[in-house]
Parts: C-alpha cells; structure tokens; sequence
C-alpha cells in the first residue's frame, strides 16, 4: 500500500506558511530577519487579505529557516489540481459537530494502531515493527487531513492565520 500524503489541497497558502513557521519552533519575528524581511514585510505576508508574496528566491530561504518543504508540497498540490481558488463555506453548527466526530474516529484509529503496536502480542513483541509504524503513519496523516479539511472551513469564520 502507498503511504498516505497529507492532502494539500484544501489548505490555503497562508495557512500552510502558518504551519511551517509553527513546526519549525522559531516564531515570524525570528524568521522574518533570516529572510530579510522586515517587520512591514512580515504583516503583510501573514495578511491573508493582501496579495503580497514573497520572491521565490526569499521563499528558498523561508524553507530553509523552517527547515521544512511543506511549501514545496503545497505548490506541488496546487499545480496537480488546476491551482484552483480555496473558498470554502464556514462551518455551521451541525457541520462542526459532524467534523469533531469524523476527528474522533480517525483518532481512534490511531489508538487502535498504537495499542495495536505496544501490545506484548504485537509483530516484533516489545518494539514497533515496520509494518506497525507505516500503519500509525497512515492513520496519523488520516487526521492530519482531517484536521486541514476542519481548519479551512473554519477559516472563513477566523480570517488571517496565526491569530487563531
């Protein structure tokens, strides 16, 4: 079976700029010099509402000082799907509680997995096999997207990313 990729699609640029910053434990402050952009430059790109972007030269660097590819994946999504605009509709009540229990059962999954692998009984008795580990990979990817699809209905709802 093929691993499971983090589905790109439904995430918004600004939103996935947002999540490197985030994983690479640095905060944009920290960032924006090793870019060399300055604290204006920094509003801006975070503004979802501006249609400001950095160079591609500077995005190199942003990778690089996130120590991530995240935005390199992302922009491979965008071109495989036609680069289509994201607006999505905002979540209504039923609509979030219907996603919070898709999110539990995925999470649920990955308990599964993850008893699964502990378990004296498991493949290889007291460590994570191989198999076990692809399989917690695929159901934690499962929720990640889980998790991107319920964000970006809930970004019309929020606006700009990293005030959330």
């Amino acid at each position: 079976m093929a691993p499971r990729k983090i589905d790109l699609t439904t995430v918004s640029l600004p939103d996935v700029l947002q999540l490197m910053v985030s994983g690479s434990g640095r905060s944009w402050e920290e960032i924006g010099p090793i870019c060399g952009w300055g604290p204006a430059n920094v509003n801006r790109i975070r503004d979802s509402r501006q249609d400001y972007w950095p160079t591609l030269p500077k995005l190199a660097v942003f990778c690089i000082a996130c120590n991530s590819t995240l935005l390199i994946d992302w922009l491979e999504a965008q071109v495989e799907i036609g680069g289509v605009e994201l607006d999505f509709d905002a979540l209504d009540c039923v609509g979030l509680i219907e996603s919070m229990g898709d999110l539990f059962k995925e999470m649920g999954d990955v308990a599964r997995a993850g008893q699964t692998a502990i378990s004296p009984e498991s493949e290889s008795g007291r460590g994570i096999s191989q198999r076990e580990a692809r399989n917690l990979i695929r159901e934690l990817v499962d929720v990640i997207n889980k998790c991107n699809d319920t964000i970006a209905h809930l970004r019309p709802i929020v606006g700009r990313p990293g005030e959330d």
